[in-house]
């Protein structure tokens, strides 16, 4: 299902810049699945960029606007509902995921799109608070007494600070759940965010500009560790690198 959730997000977003876009966007993909109270909340954070850039190299703003809420949230209702659909035998039969989605098709989904962030800070602020952290810090911990935990969170139906108890073991059950597998993605990236084949290839073409327009070619560089002359090497694949790994570092035990 996160591997659906993941398809479903891609394929509404591309969908909609290749329409608007006069290019290729970048997206970041955050998946978290908790509400403020640790219940089972699966949601996805996105930093889409506020336009795109073209096949020459220009870039083209969105402007105040990017899609239409509405369209978008049923666009990505059709698009995750399809995809379960389309894997129903590996969640549990067609009949039981038919019965199941149906009713879904008819039910108003949330999408929500914020205004555009004017400077870099926004951007880092949006990221270090989505990206990185669990489901819950430690501040909001108000009190353990051995049976039952008590936290802080904020109601979004009135807006108000509020404070949860919870037994000990109800507690560890909802963090629990929000843990995440191993291996298991939950930070992805698409267009110009994506680190694919064309964009290593566009970062080699990033290095060897700043190598040209650098002292580097002018001056000869001397290894520090056997005092012979450095070579400069350029594009190199991960295979290549591998001769030219230094030796471990010796270290007492």
């Amino acid at each position: 299902m996160i591997h659906l959730f993941f398809q479903a997000v891609r394929q509404t977003l591309l969908s909609f810049s290749e329409r608007h876009l006069p290019g290729e966007p970048g997206c970041i993909m955050t998946l978290h699945t908790w509400s403020r109270t640790l219940a089972l909340h699966p949601h996805m954070h996105c930093l889409f960029t506020a336009g795109s850039e073209d096949k020459k190299g220009n870039w083209h703003e969105s402007g105040d606007y990017l899609f239409h809420i509405k369209s978008v949230s049923r666009y990505f209702r059709g698009r995750l509902l399809f995809l379960v659909r389309e894997h129903a035998e590996s969640l549990g039969g067609h009949d039981t995921v038919n019965k199941l989605i149906h009713p879904l098709f008819n039910k108003n989904w949330n999408v929500f799109i914020t205004e555009k962030y004017e400077h870099g800070k926004g951007v880092v602020k949006y990221l270090s608070h989505y990206v990185r952290g669990g489901p819950i810090k430690n501040s909001r911990i108000v009190s353990y007494d051995g049976h039952s935990v008590a936290f802080r969170y904020k109601d979004h139906r009135d807006n108000q600070n509020k404070i949860m108890k919870l037994p000990v073991e109800e507690f560890l059950r909802r963090f629990i759940m929000h843990l995440v597998p191993k291996r298991q993605r939950v930070i992805r990236a698409i267009g110009l965010y994506a680190m694919k084949g064309k964009g290593a290839v566009e970062l080699n073409q990033l290095l060897d500009n700043s190598i040209v327009k650098s002292p580097i070619d002018q001056v000869e560089m001397i290894c520090p560790n056997c005092k012979t002359p450095m070579k400069l090497f350029k594009n190199l694949n991960t295979k290549q690198l591998q001769k030219f790994l230094p030796p471990p570092i010796p270290f007492a035990a």
